[in-house]
């Protein structure tokens, strides 16, 4: 991670291990309601894409193309077997774009090959085709199915598993270690040789891990509260990082978003948990009772 904070500081920048990380790396939701009309469709596929597009994404066009078609079949195929408006979430998880959709129906799509009219027919055979992942589940509300368009869990085919190699046009070889727990793979080829330390630089071992939602309020970002992910962060690994201590694993925490704790490592994050169950406890067994007798005190008083 090339930043200059010492480990364990509380900072408000996200870890800059790529050109605009602070943008990129954050977890990001937001969920909508689609009505039940077909005509809603085509809106919901613009919310996605410009929700998406918001948080800056680096995806190329192909993907943009393949979430809004995906996203068009799911809630075509919502909307026409529930008969019921439909609910879509979106979530940017730092390497993939997950969306969800949930309908009244509790009838989960299988996909059906040779009967495009069945339910989840063609639909669900592109998203077979096109996404990185999908699958549905049972919800109170009936099901969710989701779709995911990003990074492939598999490396790419030119990598040999458990190395990455950066091969430039001259010939050059460059390769390291690559942990089963990295996200991406940096194995590039045909690397113009002046890129070459660019490149080296850039190579960040990740993986992310998801807080907890909760109801937040961010007064001038978006109207009334929406649930945001807290106390979530990554993995970090930079191999040829100037700085030796982010040649190393490390854990980089987001408390709320654009506010981070970097470069813990073991101790330094059990030191977290520990103050973190600290104020679990005083939460229940201080702050609960006294917001209980506030509460009563309150209503005793403007009962009279």
């Amino acid at each position: 991670m090339s930043h200059s904070t010492a480990p364990g500081t509380t900072t408000s920048a996200a870890p800059p291990a790529r050109p605009s990380a602070s943008d990129l790396c954050r977890a990001r939701s937001r969920d909508f309601r689609v009505s039940a009309d077909e005509a809603a469709v085509t809106a919901a596929r613009r919310e996605v894409l410009n929700v998406v597009r918001g948080w800056r994404v680096p995806f190329t066009n192909a993907m943009f193309d393949d979430l809004g078609l995906l996203t068009g079949e799911i809630v075509t195929n919502a909307i026409r077997h529930a008969e019921a408006p439909c609910v879509v979430a979106v979530r940017w998880t730092g390497t993939r774009v997950r969306v969800e959709v949930t309908d009244a129906s509790p009838v989960r799509p299988k996909p059906r090959h040779g009967s495009p009219d069945a339910e989840g027919g063609r639909g669900l055979l592109l998203v077979d085709a096109l996404a990185a992942d999908w699958g549905s589940a049972d919800d109170p509300a009936g099901k969710v199915v989701w779709f995911e368009v990003g990074a492939r869990e598999q490396p790419p085919p030119w990598s040999t598993p458990g190395t990455w190699t950066i091969t430039t046009t001259d010939g050059t070889v460059n390769e390291g270690y690559l942990p089963e727990w990295a996200e991406d793979d940096p194995t590039e080829v045909d690397v113009p040789p002046d890129e070459l330390a660019q490149r080296l630089a850039l190579v960040n071992h990740r993986t992310f891990f998801e807080g907890p939602l909760m109801p937040v309020i961010a007064p001038g970002l978006w109207d009334g509260p929406q649930d945001e992910p807290v106390l979530e962060g990554s993995i970090d690994c930079n191999p040829h990082d100037p700085d030796p201590r982010h040649r190393v694993p490390a854990v980089n925490l987001q408390l709320a978003e654009g506010r981070w704790i970097l470069g813990l490592d073991p101790h330094q994050l059990t030191e977290i948990a520990a103050k973190l169950r600290e104020h679990a406890d005083l939460f229940d067994q201080k702050i609960c009772p006294a917001l209980v007798a506030a509460r009563d005190d309150w209503a005793a008083r403007h009962s009279r």
